[in-house]
């Protein structure tokens, strides 16, 4: 299985609740500092998309892990790529199941993320995505709820 950082885990922390629309590159990088976050995508009769603009990742590694919120039910397949780079990610996973990845990007990234859902219904994709950061005391697999973590960084909960 082929990953990409950029994309799945520096670009999708770069996405908002809608579609399409993105943080500022600080916000980005402070998601990445603070090892990870939430990434929401919408759900239309169980399918979804959604592609980030190009970002500069300056060749970064990333490693670190995604994990589909445990309170969401059925399956998922999920595919991932960097059409900017040879990045990618195809996995079927059930809330809660982790998922490792390890990429480096080239000078530029971008994202495009496809996902199919087991129940053809409306709903929102909820993906958390932690990174590895130097001095992490905490399994970057264990999500972050609200404003009560360890590391004191307030995440918008699922």
């Amino acid at each position: 299985m082929r990953i990409l950082a950029p994309a799945l885990a520096a670009l999708m922390l770069a996405a908002s609740p809608s579609a399409g629309s993105g943080q500022s590159i600080f916000d980005l990088l402070q998601s990445i500092k603070d090892g990870g976050g939430w990434v929401y995508i919408p759900i239309e009769a169980g399918r979804g998309t959604w592609v980030s603009g190009p970002v500069p990742t300056m060749e970064l590694t990333l490693k670190g892990c995604m994990q589909v919120y445990a309170g969401q039910s059925g399956r998922w397949d999920i595919r991932a790529r960097d059409p900017l780079g040879d990045g990618s990610l195809e996995a079927i996973v059930t809330g809660g199941e982790r998922v490792p990845f390890r990429y480096v990007t080239g000078p530029r990234a971008q994202l495009s993320v496809e996902a199919r859902w087991s129940e053809a219904r409306d709903t929102t994709l909820v993906v958390w995505v932690g990174l590895e950061t130097p001095g992490q005391q905490r399994d970057v697999c264990e999500p972050v709820y609200g404003s009560d973590s360890e590391d004191g960084v307030t995440q918008r909960r699922p």
